[in-house]
């Protein structure tokens, strides 16, 4: 068993969102722990990035490091989705032009390097177990790993535990699920050619179909799917099955052998508060965006922007920093389900699915004034530094309640 440091600000979570708060932060002058419960080894969700990506990696100083990892550069997506038909879209209306495909486990190994480097203190393998409040008012972090307990102490806590997560519950937070989804994964040998496979997604009557070519020869196919739909179906056992009823996912990957399968949460999903008395939730453990939308990363890299802002705020006196940051989730949370529901409309072909009928339905956005909002404002968090303001990137969050859109059927 470990002592117990007091830092300034311990995060939960060492994954693109996390890191690259504890990077911001260092770099300001703040002692800071990142907890990371893996090594950033083996499976990782989230191969892409899109152009938007690259101005955030500047404003971070990782661009260089960033082509270290030997990305391979995409320049636009194809997509069957309300048509049989392939259709081809490019980058042009970005200004960077291309998108990248990565190794995610270099990715985010990079990104906590940098964090360290800039004098943030990784914790790996060290998965976080308790969240309470000490006698003092601090928090009191308990981990656990191959070495058993470490105990931390901080001054303010950052939640960015990911999709996952339950640190929630510790800080009385409820999480709303939007849907079931889930992504049932496979990791394959790419087909040979001169360029990267570009990403390709197809709509099917249960869900639908991401692939991509990945650096070093390989590539990833995801069947989305709700959780219900893929236990009426079989589905986690059915992926050849499920390749064979696509039609141009089929045609590139039907004859790559296929590796093991892993099935990960992929729900829409959002926390009932994003910020209280000295803590705030960030990334996906804040809220989950529909994997169609193709920027986990970039959205992971902006929350971090906007929690380094409202960490600023909350430094320099500002009474109402956590509400602020509370309200402008909500508000983008619900710009973004719209802009869900829209993609989502238009794809016609199955008004019979259950998956595509939820999906189709309004969902009903609450946006709740929680009472216990007003305990996070007041005076400047004790022992955070004085920060420079600057500008940050809006990002989302909201209560939502959609449990009457999630509508029993059977497929037939």
């Amino acid at each position: 068993m470990t002592s117990d440091p007091i830092f300034d600000v311990i995060i939960a979570g060492g994954g693109p969102a996390g890191s690259a708060l504890g990077l911001f932060l260092a770099r300001a002058g703040c002692s800071v722990a990142v907890l990371e419960k893996t090594a950033y080894s083996g499976f990782r969700v989230g191969e892409s990035l899109p152009p938007s990506v690259v101005p955030r990696l500047m404003r971070l100083g990782l661009w260089d490091s960033f082509l270290q990892t030997g990305p391979s550069p995409t320049y636009g997506v194809q997509s069957a989705w309300g048509t049989s038909e392939l259709v081809s879209s490019v980058f042009l209306g970005n200004p960077f032009l291309n998108g990248w495909h990565l190794d995610r486990s270099r990715f985010d190994s990079m990104l906590s390097s940098a964090a360290a480097d800039a004098g943030a203190r990784i914790f790996r393998k060290a998965a976080v177990r308790s969240v309470e409040r000490d006698p003092c008012g601090r928090w009191a972090v308990t981990s656990i790993s191959s070495r058993g307990e470490s105990h931390f102490r901080a001054r303010f806590f950052v939640n960015g535990t990911g999709r996952s997560s339950t640190i929630h519950t510790h800080l009385g937070v409820k999480r709303n699920a939007v849907d079931r989804m889930i992504g049932i994964a496979v990791a394959c040998v790419a087909p040979h050619s001169e360029e990267p496979l570009p990403s390709l997604v197809e709509s099917h009557a249960l869900g639908w179909w991401y692939s991509a070519g990945l650096p070093c020869g390989q590539a990833i196919a995801i069947f989305f799917t709700d959780s219900d739909v893929c236990a009426r179906h079989d589905l986690a056992n059915g992926q050849h099955r499920l390749l064979g009823q696509s039609r141009h996912t089929r045609a590139r990957l039907e004859s790559s052998a296929m590796g093991e399968v892993r099935v990960f949460p992929a729900a829409t999903h959002c926390l009932g508060r994003a910020a209280g008395d000295s803590w705030l939730t960030i990334g996906d453990a804040m809220i989950g965006r529909d994997p169609l939308s193709s920027s986990g990363i970039d959205f992971a890299l902006a929350s971090s922007e906007r929690a380094y802002g409202a960490l600023q705020a909350i430094a320099n006196g500002v009474t109402d920093a956590a509400a602020s940051y509370d309200a402008e989730c909500r508000s983008d949370f619900a710009s973004y389900l719209n802009k869900r529901r829209a993609y989502y409309l238009m794809e016609q072909r199955w008004p019979g699915s259950p998956f595509w009928r939820r999906r189709h339905a309004v969902p009903s956005v609450v946006g709740l004034a929680d009472p216990l909002m007003s305990n996070s404002q007041g005076a400047p968090v004790q022992g955070l530094p004085f920060l420079a303001y600057t500008q940050t990137t809006r990002m989302i969050t909201d209560e939502i309640n959609d449990e009457r859109s999630l509508i029993e059927s059977d497929w037939r």
